[in-house]
Formats: C-alpha cells, structure tokens, sequence
C-alpha cells in the first residue's frame, strides 16, 4: 500500500482536521489567550493529527501488505478465506466477513453444479445400458427383417424414446426458455402420442381406448413428450397377457384433468410417495436391469415448470392411473 494513495484518499479528512484546528486557534486568539498557550494548543493538536494520520496508515499498510502477499503466494486464490488472515481494524474485519460469505456462496454454488454433474454422469451411464438393448434386438431381428418388420419399428421407437429422453433431461434445467404456452387440443396432442406408438400397442396387443376432449393452455411438444414418457412405463410394466390401457379426460369449471389409466403390476404403496425422485426405480424397477428411474423424475420437473399438476394412483398388481391437471385460469389467458 503506497503513502500516495493512501494520503490521496485521506487527504481531505486530515486537511479538515487542520482547518478546524485553526479555527479554533482564531477563536481563542480573539479571546486574548496567552500566546504561548495557543502555540502549546496548536503544536499539541498538529502532533495529535500527524500521529493519527501516520498510525492509521501503517495499520492499514500492515494488514493490506500481508493480505496480498498471502494472496499472490496462493495458487487457487479462493483459499484466501481459509488462511489465517487475522484484520487489525474495522473496515478489514468487515472486508474479511464479506470475503467468507461469497466464498462460502460460491462454494455451495459448486457443490450442487458437481452434484448435478455426477447425477448426469450416472445417468448417462445407465442410458447407455438401456439403450443396447433395442441396438442388440434390432441386429438379430435385421437377419429375418420381412417376418420382424412390426418388431423393429417397436425398438426403432424404443431408441427414438430414450434419445428424447436424454435430451430432454439436458434441457429441463433451461426448459422455461425453450417452450411457448397456447390453447391446444388435448385430444390432437393424445392423438400424436397414440399414433407414435401404434407399433407397441400392436405388438403387445394392448387394448386402448381414447375418451379425449377440451382445450388446454400448455406446450405440445412438451406434453407429447411427458405422454409418451407415461406410456412408456406402460408399456413396459404391463400385464403379459390382455392388457389395458385408458386415456380419457374429465372437465369441470377450474380444471380439465387427463387420466392414463392401465391395468399393468401397479405400485407399492410404499414407493407411491417416492416414484418422482431422481433414480427411483422401486420394486419393480429392481427386477429390471434396463430401469434407470429417471422417466417419472423428468416428467415431473416440467410439468411443475409448465404450471401443471402430476398425481399418480395405484394398487399394486392391480392398476395404476396417472392424473395430469390443467388448471383454467385468468393468468394462460393473459400469457397468451
């Protein structure tokens, strides 16, 4: 810390303090004090200030020459907060106490990007194991392709799912910048879903039945997605033989609900509160070696980011039934 810059920043406070002093120098002058009294005042006072100016200086020189030389001998300078860096006045002590806390902010900050980073990487990694399955059926039903036509248009869409999947689990940290909310036809978005997967209800010989009717504000592309995500896990825990599958929806004067109803194993009770957590897979996500649990959690966060409602209802090897409410409101109408 130079004297310069430390006497240009001061330099009015000290200047204010002489003037004072000869203020009061004048003022006891007109009183006819003895002479040698206001020379004694006068060079008391000038003393008093000098020291002060000087003391002042050097306290600050002392922690600031400390401060950056610890600094600069640091390799990772965010360290700083952690060194033993002890402020000898007010405004350093309070400096101090500013640095701890964005430190602190900022690693914490850290912390939940590296958490998020080490939950991508796990999950990419079991995308990866899912996604060899449909790759390794495709190659054995290439070599008698005219008789497994149906079937490898069935895993043909099993890829197409899990690498929207992917993409959209990137995206739903910054969703609110890639969709547009609008009035749309719930039984045209149902519709698109349906069709998209004609192969698997084909296939599986799922019985489907569409009750679908009303206007919603929302995003179809998002909405087709987090469909087909609930199909999906139709699909997949269906019954083997007969299975059935209802999507019909219901209106009344706040709300329109949709309802994706399937007679498949169902879930436990227990794992009913926990089926939106990250990596979830429950009891019969552990039978299967392809489940990453990550479907329902995705879901989830973009339908609380698009404004909406998820509620899932199930008895285990009974039924399970997935509930998505639109809510009619002033504020849609006002987006829009």
């Amino acid at each position: 810390m130079k004297f310069c810059d430390y006497f240009r920043h001061y330099a009015f406070f000290f200047l204010g303090y002489l003037f004072f002093v000869f203020l009061f120098f004048l003022f006891f002058w007109q009183l006819q004090v003895e002479l040698s009294f206001l020379f004694l005042f006068l060079i008391v006072f000038l003393c008093f200030g000098i020291f002060c100016f000087f003391y002042f200086y050097f306290q600050r020189k002392f922690f600031y020459d400390s401060f950056f030389s610890l600094l600069d001998s640091l390799e990772q300078k965010y360290l700083i907060s952690e060194m033993d860096v002890v402020p000898n006045f007010f405004e350093a002590k309070k400096m101090m106490e500013a640095i701890y806390e964005i430190d602190k902010s900022m690693k914490e900050h850290l912390n939940t990007l590296e958490l998020k980073n080490n939950d991508f990487k796990d999950y990419i990694e079991l995308w990866i194991h899912e996604v060899k399955i449909p790759l390794s059926n495709l190659m054995l039903l290439f070599h008698n392709r005219e008789k497994n036509e149906g079937k490898i248009k069935e895993q043909l869409n099993r890829l197409d799912n899990f690498l929207e999947q992917v993409l959209f689990y990137v995206r739903s940290e910054t969703v609110e910048k890639d969709y547009l909310i609008h009035s749309c036809n719930l039984k045209e978005i149902v519709h698109e879903v349906v069709q998209k997967n004609m192969d698997s209800f084909l296939l599986q010989h799922i019985n489907l039945v569409v009750d679908v009717n009303g206007e919603v504000f929302t995003d179809e592309k998002w909405m087709v997605f987090i469909l087909n995500q609930i199909l999906s896990n139709s699909f997949k825990y269906r019954r083997k033989k007969e299975a059935h599958i209802r999507i019909t929806s219901n209106e009344s004067e706040n709300q329109i609900c949709l309802n994706i109803w399937d007679d498949g194993c169902g879930i436990l009770e227990s794992d009913l509160p926990r089926v939106f957590d990250k990596s979830f897979t429950g009891f019969h996500g552990r039978k299967l070696s392809s489940s990453t649990g990550m479907g329902l959690y995705i879901v989830k966060n973009l339908i609380d980011k698009l404004g909406h409602h998820i509620i899932i209802e199930s008895k285990f090897q009974e039924y399970t039934m997935v509930t998505i409410i639109f809510s009619k409101t002033d504020f849609y109408q006002v987006v829009q």
